[in-house]
């Protein structure tokens, strides 16, 4: 065995078995004595700016979703974007059903984004008034004819779940925000109607987004937990003026005592479902006070998990300052989930066949959980052939790994039958957990770690996978 120390099964064990302060550990189920020899082996994290999956700045697809082009969203791809908002406009269609032509081109936008690389934050609206205070006079649709569409759009929007990050609820309101509705849909029974439809019209593993979190309360007084199965744990906060003043531009109540419950319960809700936006211009607000130091972003996107952010909007008083002052590489790093490999230990040789264990620590010092599912797997590369063979550790789950946190992990390495015997270099990925994007690479998730040439370890462009720098030895039955 190779880069790396041996140490007996007994450890890995040991491992397995040790307080974590993240998720529960789990045991290695291994059918080698304690005796067996293990490797292991640590990582060095890196500042280095990463673009990674379903987090970061973001920009527009363009004005509307329909006007976007391939050339535009390879672009997007380039210049280091993984997600893009993305607006939809129904403005036409507010008096009658989506055309078929309209669903059509709503599937082949997503497979622009698809061909990419990219993910998508879409939102469909029927107005978008030109500046800050000219929303009075938007329209929306009658509740009915918003619950046609979004029935309408079910297919594509289930056919296209894997290159959608989250969906903004949209549809109601100036600019899809939820106020100012000129069909009353603010309404409690109305805007519940419409909750609904969307819950059920987006397959159950990805996350709804509303602007005012009264709304959120009204529905779930207490802040839902993780997954706990209630419709409020799939729905988080976009927060369209996030720091522009004292209630963030409306989203939060004027009232001191209220806005405090408002805002620690979204800082809870940031724990559960994800929180994400655009700065703004505070021009509506009365006596604005905009947070616009460095303080303000560190502080605030850690205790909200700021996953997303408007790249282009609103600059001058925000973005500009945080340049100025320092802090936006660490901004663009701390934004969503950011995974530091820590260490790993593995058994030194499996039979094929046969199970080893494997433990894994790893430090997410990011401001957000992950919130979409995605794999872990072990890839080994045999070192005389180049040939790869995948094992999916399908007992650990990244969406458990907590901002802040390190979570120290077990699980069982099962070697497939007729796996050639050799010396196999080892790597970790996480793939996207969605079937038909879990072999592009483009949608791996690159940890933050540092490349060591010495120790045989750095990322692999061409698998999307980390070279951990150990080897395994496959022996024949």
């Amino acid at each position: 065995m190779t880069m790396g120390s041996l140490r007996p099964l007994a450890l890995l064990l040991a491992f397995s078995a040790q307080a974590s302060a993240g998720p529960s550990p789990q045991r290695a189920d291994t059918p080698l004595p304690a005796s067996a020899a293990v490797v292991d082996t640590t990582f060095r994290a890196t500042d280095e700016e990463i673009a990674n999956p379903e987090r970061g700045m973001y920009v527009w697809a363009a004005d509307n979703l329909a006007a976007w082009t391939q050339a535009q969203a390879d672009a997007q791809f380039a210049a280091g974007y993984r997600l893009v908002y993305a607006p939809v406009r129904l403005d036409e269609y507010a008096g009658g059903p989506l055309p078929a032509r309209v669903l059509a081109g709503l599937s082949e936008n997503f497979a622009t984004a698809r061909r990419a690389g990219l993910k998508v934050i879409p939102r469909f609206l029927y107005n978008y008034p030109a500046g800050e205070t000219g929303y009075q006079a938007a329209q929306d649709a009658p509740l009915g004819r918003v619950l046609g569409h979004i029935a309408q759009l079910e297919p594509a929007l289930a056919a296209n779940a894997d290159v959608i990050a989250f969906l903004q609820a949209g549809f109601v309101g100036a600019w899809g925000e939820w106020h100012t509705s000129s069909n009353n849909l603010t309404e409690p029974a109305s805007r519940t109607r419409i909750r609904d439809a969307l819950l059920g019209a987006l397959p159950p593993g990805r996350f709804l987004q509303v602007r005012y979190p009264p709304y959120l309360m009204a529905w779930a007084p207490k802040a839902p937990r993780w997954r706990d199965g209630s419709a409020a744990s799939r729905i988080g906060v976009h927060n369209d003026c996030f720091l522009a003043s004292v209630t963030d531009v409306g989203t939060y109540s004027e009232d001191a005592a209220a806005r405090r419950r408002e805002r620690g319960y979204v800082a809870a809700l940031s724990t559960v479902a994800p929180f994400g936006g655009e700065t703004c211009n505070p021009a509506d607000a009365v006596d604005p006070t905009p947070r616009t130091d460095c303080g303000d972003i560190l502080r605030e996107g850690r205790r909200f998990g700021l996953t997303y952010l408007n790249d282009s909007y609103y600059r001058g008083l925000f973005h500009t300052r945080w340049e100025a002052q320092g802090c936006m590489a660490e901004v663009r790093r701390r934004m969503g989930y950011r995974f530091e490999l820590v260490s790993l230990r593995h058994s030194a040789a499996i039979v094929a066949g046969r199970s080893g264990g494997l433990a894994l620590a790893v430090r997410n010092s990011g401001w957000a959980r992950a919130f979409n599912p995605r794999g872990v797997q072990v890839l080994l590369k045999h070192r005389a052939t180049g040939d790869v063979v995948r094992i999916t550790l399908a007992s650990i789950d990244p969406r458990t790994w907590l901002p802040g946190r390190t979570s120290k992990m077990a699980a069982s390495l099962a070697v497939p039958p007729g796996t050639p015997a050799g010396t196999y270099d080892v790597l970790l990925a996480l793939p996207d957990g969605a079937p038909s994007l879990a072999g592009d690479v483009r949608y791996s998730v690159r940890p933050a770690n540092a490349a060591d040439a010495a120790r045989s370890q750095g990322w692999d462009e061409k698998l999307g996978a980390f070279r951990a720098g150990t080897t395994l030895d496959i022996l024949a039955p």
